[in-house]
This record gives structure tokens, sequence and C-alpha cells, in this order.
């Protein structure tokens, strides 16, 4: 759908609000993650993946509806719920300052704060903060003793838009803490989140605002629980778990609206909010996620320009040699592989996890005998995958070895573990054995488990991996971790090792 033919769409389906009540559309992203060149969406297709336009379509999206608002007399408000630039060579390379100038470019209201902000250290945030035509919002984050934010950040904005008075409300979550590490974050802490929005929606009622956004990095879960929890908040832009909400949720207690725009610049979210102009209340609501397929989509065509000069660059290193392999490392999809066993390793040991997990049909290509340079350890993970990492019991270990070895798609490729199993035994009892670092599975302890972010999203069958405890997306790009490897251990020697066997009838 061309968005002229969205933007229609949206305007007949609220054309029949009364004429008393004043429009104002909300533009959000979340979790950008440097994701500004135009990408593929593999998780429509692995096979034949959409193009996405990313930053220049974005661009595009924005301006028309901000035409659209200016011609309509509605109110516009353009935010980002956090973690802007971590995790690709774009946003590593410019130390946030690309993700910040797309901000500038497109007109941001606003920026909430998320953990990855941090990656590079207290001092690189503030000058991403100090080079931004916005404020960045987080009320949770304090300066330890004199209980007040660090002077780069706001608590929290007033900002009038089409004659409604919006209260903006940042939070991050409190698990910041034991995520970055003091030596990054600084002389900084982070208050819980519920009791600080707690006090500043009571704040915002004394200083008299129409309507409250929640300004959230804390994921989609425990949005919905904040916003039944702390009554107040009109509206929750979220972000941290990367939801794609393609419309609107709207909670069961306090009738809440929470929107969350997926991750990587794959897509703007759109949210018409309707506010009675004699009350002052919100009335209804009308929203969308707009997927930036680049045929829909094409983009700003200069910006583009700009971001492929700052590709040369960012991977202008991409071909230096990291070190070498001493035998091709292949890959198979139906069994264990050379490719697979390097690549988990990889992950394993950034981590220091006990296993290590990644679906076959994700290795992408063989590394050839001889040199490894950056780009192979780029183009074997052709899905721009992160690490995700969680602790998980025995059953639920067992339950990933059965989902992995279920005949119905390629197999896991695994790390840590030795999975005997029978490929004609019904799904969920075909594992015959698992030892981990040689030993049984003990139903006493959890297991420190590293799988890539398509798998650990919980995608179809992979449930099992939004199950575990303190799991998180690292954004530690797979190929980082692969990379840091081959520089360890040159010359690899991945080979099959028994890792997965088939038990004979």
């Amino acid at each position: 759908m061309m968005l002229r033919a969205v933007l229609v769409l949206f305007g007949a389906a609220l054309a029949a609000w009364a004429a008393e009540v004043q429009h104002v559309y909300i533009l959000h992203t979340n979790d950008i993650h440097g994701a500004l060149l135009p990408s593929e969406a593999w998780w429509v297709s692995r096979d034949f993946p959409p193009r996405l336009s990313n930053g220049p379509g974005a661009l595009e999206v924005i301006r028309a509806f901000r035409k659209q608002a200016e011609e309509e007399g509605y109110g516009f408000l353009l935010l980002d719920a956090g973690d802007v630039f971590k995790g690709t060579p774009l946003g590593d390379f410019f130390r946030g300052q690309a993700v910040v100038d797309f901000f500038n470019r497109a007109g941001y209201d606003a920026v909430g704060v998320g953990e990855y902000d941090f990656a590079l250290g207290r001092k690189a945030f503030e000058q991403m903060v100090e080079a931004s035509d916005m404020p960045w919002v987080s009320a949770n984050i304090r300066v330890p003793g004199a209980d007040t934010s660090p002077s780069f950040l706001r608590q929290h904005l007033i900002l009038e838009r089409g004659g409604i008075r919006f209260g903006i409300v940042g939070l991050i979550t409190s698990y910041n803490n034991n995520v970055i590490k003091d030596s990054v974050r600084g002389d900084l802490k982070v208050l819980d989140e519920e009791k600080v929005a707690g006090e500043k929606i009571a704040e915002m009622d004394r200083l008299g605002v129409d309507a409250v956004i929640g300004l959230t990095h804390i994921g989609h879960r425990y949005e919905k629980r904040l916003a039944d929890n702390v009554p107040g908040f009109d509206v929750i832009v979220g972000g941290r778990s990367h939801t794609a909400l393609y419309e609107p949720v709207e909670t069961p207690r306090n009738h809440t609206i929470v929107v969350q725009a997926a991750s990587r610049l794959t897509a703007v979210g759109f949210l018409d909010l309707a506010v009675d102009t004699d009350t002052r209340r919100v009335v209804g609501y009308d929203g969308r996620l707009t997927s930036l397929y680049s045929e829909e989509f094409p983009g700003d065509p200069e910006y583009q320009e700009y971001l492929d000069s700052l590709r040369a660059d960012a991977e202008k290193d991409y071909d230096e040699v990291l070190g070498k392999v001493r035998r091709e490392l292949v890959r198979y999809e139906m069994a264990e592989s050379p490719a697979g066993n390097f690549v988990t390793d990889a992950m394993r040991e950034y981590f220091d996890a006990d296993i290590a997990v990644h679906n076959s049909n994700a290795i992408r290509t063989n590394i050839p005998e001889g040199d490894v340079t950056y780009r192979d350890a780029y183009e074997i993970d052709g899905f721009d995958n992160t690490l995700v990492k969680g602790e998980y019991s025995a059953v639920q270990v067992r339950e990933m070895m059965e989902i992995g070895l279920n005949g119905r798609y390629a197999i896991f490729q695994v790390s840590g573990v030795r999975v005997e199993y029978d490929p004609g035994a019904p799904f969920g009892s075909r594992v015959q054995s698992i030892l981990v670092n040689g030993e049984p599975l003990d139903s006493g302890r959890r297991y420190r488990v590293v799988t890539n972010s398509y798998v650990g999203s919980g995608t179809g069958e992979y449930g099992v991996f939004r199950a575990g405890e303190n799991v998180e997306d690292t954004s530690v790009p797979l190929r980082d971790a692969i990379a840091r490897y081959v520089r360890r251990h040159s010359p690899v020697d991945a080979a099959v090792e028994g890792r997965i066997k088939r038990t004979v009838r």
C-alpha cells in the first residue's frame, strides 16, 4: 500500500469523530541500534526477503505524516524510546552521531534512554545528547547522593501540540543497574521505574497537563504491567523488547494505550490520538505500524547518498584479515557441521555460557580455507543477528533440544552440549540423552544459554527462549563474537565432533 493510500485509510477511519475533538499524530520508533542503512526483512522470507528502506524510508514517512498533520490542523509528535546506535558498523563507527543526525533531520521532539546508549561510556553518551536538536528524557536515572538527574538528561517534558498539553515522562528499566557496568554507566543509578512513574504522574497532574505519555525502555511485558500498576498514563511509547505491535494495545485496568515499533528502523509507528477539547480527555485513538518496504517507500535519495558515503568509512576495515582457518568450514542444515561448531563456540565463549544454540539455516555461507576477514564474519551471519542470553532450567534446556531436533526445520547447531536423538520418535521424546560439558542435565541448577536474536525472540516454536530468567538481547553483533574468536584461536580448526548424534534403530 502506497503512503498516500495509507494516509487516506487513516483519514477515512477517523473522520467519524466529532468536530470538537482535536487530533494529534504521534509517530514513534525504538531500538534503532544504528540500522539506518537499507536492509532485508528476513523474518518475512529467509529465501526471498523483501527490501526495507530503513532511514531514508523513515524520513519519507515521517515527512508525509507531518505534512498531513499541518494541513489538517492536527498536532504532531515524533518520539523515540532509546537504544539508538549500538549494533551496526555505522552506529558503532560514528559513536552514535549518525543516528543523532537522523534524529535532527527528521525533527524528533524527544528521545528516551536505553541501556545500550551507555555502551561507549557516559562521556560518549553525553556527546550524543549535546549534538541532538531535541532533549533526551529519563526520570529514573539519577546522580547518587544529590538524587537529581544528570545535567544532560531531562526527567520530563511538557510540549503543547494542537493546543493539547502533553507531559512526556522518560523511564528506563531498573535492571539497567545490572546490565551496564558501573565503569561504563559512571556515577549514576537507576531507581525503580514504577515508584518514579507514580511520582511523576502526580507531578504532571499538578502541572496541569492534558495527557501523559510514558517514553519507556522497559520491554512490552513490563510496559503493560506499568500501565496497570500506575494509573495516569494515557499512552506508553515503549522499547527494549523489540516488539512489533501492528495495532495499539489498550491495557484492561487503566485503559492505557501501549505502542511499540519493532526495532532496527524496519517500521515507523503511527498513533492518532483524539482529545476532547472541552474535557481535555483522550476519547479515541487509531494506530498502525508502517513497515518500511522499499517498494512502497523508496526513501529520500539525497539521504541515501549521504548514508552510502558514511558506509564507505564505517566498513573500510571489513577486509582486514583476522586470522586463518585450517580447512573450509562447511555448513549443513540437517546435521552437525564444522561451520555450526565454529559459530556456536564463538557465541558460547563470548559470554562464558554453558550452552550455545544457533539455527542451522541462519548460517548463510561457508568460510573457505585460509584467511578470514571481518567481511567473512559478517557474511556467515547473513541476518545481522545479535546475541541473546538467559538462564534456563534443565527442563527448558531439554525442550530447546527437542525443538532444535524436531525434523520440521533445519536442526540447531550447538556448543557445550552433546545430544543423542531418535529422528523417528515423536516430537517431545526424540532426545535420548543430553550432556552439558560432559555431565548429565542437573534438575537442581540453571544453565546459562546464549543464542541468536532470531531464535531468542521466541518466534514460532521458539517460545521457550523467552521463558527463561534474565533473558536479554545484548545487542552484541554475532559477527563481532565470531571475529573475536578467530583472533584468539587462529588458525581455527573446527570439525564435526559428535555433538549431535542420531541413535540407530
